[in-house]
């Protein structure tokens, strides 16, 4: 919908764009509106809250349409691609964390020249005033004269890039005041501060702009506490708190640190390169693409090498599919996608199946694509190396050398896609199974003194058990075995 208002305003150049049709832009709104609240609903907050960034920016677009530029576009386009590949590991369970949108978010809050983005807005964590136990005693001390001094020298200093000599001065004077508090929740904050400052001491933090922005809230809350005002923000504590669960892990000593960690359980929170881009680096659609091809093109191989012989043009148009795939979304796999067209080409002059050799080499590059694209990283260097050591591979037996024997890793692999093909059978079947056994319960249900449909259902449970056993599905074992006690009370009374 953006791309079309887009191009409508680019035809319309010169004329009025107040008068474009902006039923696109409202549309888009109304999508991204929609999708705000079906993430809140399922409660991811910090996905929601990119969404919620960029329906802000379609907003401002219907308000002002001549901002909706194609590099705007382009921008909410590349948030919605990380958002997607996201969403998509977070239904895998892999560990992501929503920190690592930061850089979409970022580029989508400057679209409505947000005033605050902060990385801490998309961290998981819910604010709660919990104090941390330290074991060291600080001298009390007052909000004066001398404390304003000592603190805004203090954060000059880090504001000029010499953070940890400066830090160590305020981490101490935050202990001073957390020992002064007699009220809990700026006790609680001071103590975060100087834990936050601690990291900054011993270089555990990256002297960025968001890091200084921190320092000099900081101060801003001092003043404000300092003319009496009880008042403490629960944002910028968060956004401390924050910062302390990004500190890198070190051999110094950290106790203040270390005691608001183990306060507020950070030991389970990995800390996030906000600044790496990791999502949304190609369209989720090229990349669906591309794990179509690699599927087809080697299901046709597998004919192929079988003796399949009607199936030689097909081969060369879809192993020219797949690399046209591979070059696009790896560039570094240039090597393969050569040796691998080089490979089908010779094959289909020669108008005979492959031989042995050249067949598994040819299957094992295209199951290691398969394993990579299902997981695309293209910053792994693991995936470099290796595609550059299966081209070789490949040129050589085609080149009429004998096949090395199968690295480990090769192994692995053929060991993990043999697995995963036996474990998409088991569902399969387990599946069908489940069908059955919900018909039959449904015929009961709808006519409970007919227990004909019920008889064979305990034995259909006990072999199902039986195959979630196997697997280790204690869980899933245990709930079956519920579900045929349940099934033989119903035969019974």
């Amino acid at each position: 919908a953006l791309k079309r208002f887009v191009r409508e305003a680019e035809a319309a150049r010169g004329s009025d764009l107040a008068a474009l049709d902006a039923s696109q832009l409202r549309l888009a709104r109304q999508q991204l509106h929609q999708a705000v609240g079906a993430l809140e609903m399922v409660g991811l907050t910090a996905p929601a809250l990119v969404l919620r960034a960029m329906e802000a920016a379609v907003q401002k677009f219907v308000q002002q349409p001549e901002q909706c530029s194609q590099d705007a576009a382009a921008k909410i386009e590349h948030a919605s691609f990380a958002l997607t590949e996201y969403l998509e590991g977070v239904l895998a369970d892999k560990p992501f964390s929503p920190v690592s949108l930061f850089p979409q978010y970022r580029q989508v809050q400057e679209l409505v020249k947000a005033d605050r983005i902060p990385p801490a807005d998309l961290w998981p964590m819910q604010w709660r005033w919990l104090e941390p136990q330290l074991i060291a005693k600080s001298e009390p001390r007052n909000y004066d004269t001398e404390s304003r001094t000592i603190f805004d020298l203090s954060i000059l200093q880090i504001m000029k890039g010499q953070a940890p000599l400066a830090a160590a001065g305020l981490k101490d004077l935050s202990l001073g005041f957390a020992a002064r508090q007699a009220d809990p929740q700026p006790r609680i904050f001071w103590k975060i501060a100087a834990a936050y400052f601690e990291a900054l001491e011993h270089g555990l933090l990256p002297s960025d702009v968001y890091v200084r922005r921190a320092s000099s809230r900081v101060l801003m809350q001092y003043a404000s506490l300092s003319k009496g005002d009880t008042g403490i923000s629960d944002r910028l504590a968060l956004d401390l708190l924050f910062f302390c669960s990004q500190a890198s892990a070190s051999s110094i000593q950290t106790p203040v640190l270390e005691a608001v960690r183990a306060a507020y359980g950070l030991e389970r929170s990995k800390s996030v390169d906000y600044e790496a881009v990791l999502f949304g680096r190609f369209d989720p659609a090229l990349l669906a693409q591309a794990r179509r091809r690699i599927v087809s093109a080697k299901e046709t191989w597998s004919a192929l090498s079988a003796g399949d012989a009607n199936k030689f043009k097909v081969v060369v148009d879809q192993f020219s599919l797949v690399t046209d795939s591979l070059v696009k979304l790896h560039p570094p796999s240039e090597l393969l996608a050569q040796a691998l067209t080089r490979a089908i080409d010779a094959t289909a002059r020669s108008g005979q199946a492959p031989t042995i050799e050249l067949a598994m080499e040819v299957a094992t590059s295209v199951l290691y694509l398969e394993a990579a694209f299902d997981d695309l990283d293209p910053s792994d260097v693991q995936l470099a190396a290796r595609t550059r050591h299966l081209a070789e591979r490949l040129e050589a037996v085609k080149n009429g050398g004998t096949a090395q024997p199968l690295e480990s890793w090769m192994e692995d692999l053929y060991r993990r896609v043999s697995d995963k093909q036996t474990m998409g059978s088991v569902v399969g079947e387990l599946r069908v199974s489940l069908g059955e056994l919900e018909k039959c319960l449904d015929i009961f249900f709808r006519n409970p003194k007919d227990k004909v449909s019920l008889t064979s259902v305990p034995g259909q449970l006990a072999q199902m058990r039986g195959v979630l056993s196997v697997l280790g599905l204690d869980q899933a074992s245990q709930a079956v075995l519920r579900m045929r006690d349940s099934v033989e009370q119903m035969l019974e009374t």
